[in-house]
């Protein structure tokens, strides 16, 4: 009798156990699915991914742009800057936007198609990719090699060099050498003692162009 007592305490146990067991499953089951609907629904207004900037971005060319009509999924489009300047969009065709501003461009793509083909559309412009602007840093620093200069706001030389870890152990930090081409195409070199930008706090720091390249000598030992 006693032994009969025994075995009907375990099966309880071990039933009790494997429901309990199920009911985590499915509760995990049921996390994973929210999740993934969740992806879902993230991914499916995916038309909408792009990178945040200012409306006071200004577009080049070889930027990608999308384009959101809203409730007009057809006219929705991501295309690159060519090299006019200009992107060809849906009804309205080649629209001339590099040199404007983010807000200016989007504003102008509005008024064009509320003119002929929508009333009081709701169109945003997002950046998909950026026109890549980059300097280039040779020489004793710890990690010589491409820097890439911020979409939306200025480089300096100070950032830059960290960038790259800093110079090297063997590096001449006050006598850098910063080449640049102009406008006019000709190449220029300046000096610059970095040691003094970043111990001097009258010093101003350099505001870098894209196409730099900053060489860094080894000491004189």
């Amino acid at each position: 009798m006693k032994q009969l007592s025994l075995f009907i305490s375990f099966c309880f146990f071990f039933s009790t156990s494997l429901l309990q067991a199920q009911e985590s499953s499915g509760g995990s089951g049921g996390s994973s699915d929210s999740y993934s609907s969740g992806s879902s629904g993230s991914s499916s207004g995916g038309g909408g991914v792009g990178i945040v900037v200012s409306e006071n971005y200004i577009l080049k060319p070889s930027d990608v742009i999308s384009i959101e009509v809203y409730q007009e999924v057809d006219l929705n489009k991501s295309a690159r800057i060519q090299g006019d300047g200009s992107v060809a969009l849906a009804l309205i065709g080649k629209v001339k936007v590099a040199g404007m501003t983010a807000g200016e461009a989007q504003s102008l793509i509005i008024d064009l198609y509320n003119r002929d083909y929508l009333v009081d559309p709701q169109i945003s412009l997002l950046v998909v990719e950026f026109s890549p602007k980059v300097i280039h840093i040779l020489g004793s620093v710890n990690s010589p090699g491409v820097v890439s200069i911020p979409p939306d706001r200025d480089l300096t030389l100070t950032e830059a060099i960290a960038s790259v870890r800093g110079v090297s152990r063997l590096g001449n930090p006050k006598s850098m050498t910063i080449k640049r081409v102009g406008e006019d195409g000709r190449a220029r070199q300046m000096e610059v003692n970095f040691s003094r930008i970043i111990q001097d706090p009258n010093s101003k720091d350099i505001i870098l162009k894209e196409g730099d390249t900053i060489w860094v000598p080894e000491r004189i030992i």
